[in-house]
């Protein structure tokens, strides 16, 4: 049997077994579907599995998918209200992508019951960022206990990179000559991230001499890392970057390493749009959050005007 042949014959097994269970398609059904040809793959499968598995399944898992109806998307909000807000808005998104990824696939020709809930989204964008003088106790002090992990918050503050984006940098993702890095399967799609002098001279020494398909930054074992560093959560702390701060969205975490890089770019007066290409924002509404830092520039702007009668 030839590979095409093999290729086909499990696309035909695949397209089979859904036509099997469209008929009286429960949301259980469709959730194993889901799990096994798109789920399974990503990076939200163990999250989006758990909050199935513990909130949404007991309250419609048994229900056919058409007799779902609205009243039961807000019993289920219902049964979840001791939990936090943004995670009522992710069972409702979870509900929502099942629905129409089943209707995308053709086994599902009926309403959504998400379309009539209304859940009020919270704001839990991070608005912390590191001043200069932060960022270098922070750099120093790593430079001094973990000195790769110093050099990964690096790659964060001056390209903007994600932790996840970072740990799975290969040595054929960097380009030291062109200082460019190729970000691959991120969050919004693939992108290319622009680096610093300093920072490619930084990742030179973890590139030049080694093979394409090794991971940049790896643990003492050789493997890619997988996990924050826990010297990373011990050097703010005893810096005290987070004493007296009781809302999570001005705290430290790792995360504000590309907070900062974003931040700093708009206080320099690069323009929004720039930003968000530089960040890997689908659309340039994420990166407005920072458009208050911006130099204010309407007044030049208008004055542009005098003296043109």
């Amino acid at each position: 049997m030839t590979p095409q042949l093999a290729s086909a014959l499990r696309a035909d097994a695949v397209r089979l077994s859904k036509q099997v269970v469209r008929a009286n398609m429960t949301v259980g059904d469709a959730w194993t579907l889901y799990c096994r040809d798109w789920l399974a793959s990503k990076s939200s499968y163990k999250t989006d599995r758990s909050l199935y598995l513990k909130h949404i399944e007991p309250v419609i898992g048994s229900r056919r998918m058409d007799e779902v109806k609205t009243v039961d998307i807000n019993e289920l909000l219902r049964r979840m209200g001791d939990l936090s807000p943004q995670t009522r808005v992710h069972a409702v998104g979870l509900v929502k992508r099942l629905y129409r990824r089943m209707a995308g696939w053709g086994v599902y020709h009926g309403p959504t019951p998400t379309d009539g809930v209304v859940v009020k989204r919270v704001d839990n964008a991070r608005m912390r960022f590191l001043s200069p003088k932060e960022a270098r106790w922070l750099l120093e002090e790593l430079d001094c206990r973990s000195p790769q992990f110093a050099d990964v918050c690096r790659v964060s503050l001056f390209a903007g990179l994600r932790l996840r984006e970072i740990f799975s940098l290969k040595v054929q993702h960097v380009n030291i000559d062109a200082r460019v890095i190729a970000v691959m399967d991120a969050k919004s799609g693939s992108r290319m991230a622009s680096m610093t002098e300093d920072l490619a001279r930084v990742l030179a020494r973890y590139v030049v001499g080694r093979r394409p398909e090794e991971f940049v930054f790896t643990k003492a074992s050789g493997e890619g890392m997988r996990t924050i560093n826990q010297t990373f959560v011990r050097v703010v702390r005893d810096l005290e970057l987070n004493d007296g701060v009781d809302d999570a969205r001005h705290k430290v975490v790792f995360h504000t390493l590309r907070h900062t890089f974003a931040s700093w770019l708009v206080q320099r007066g690069v323009p929004l749009y720039t930003v968000a290409d530089l960040m890997g924002h689908s659309v340039v509404e994420m990166t407005r959050r920072y458009a208050k830092l911006a130099p204010d520039t309407r007044r030049e702007a208008v004055n542009q005007l005098d003296g043109i009668l």
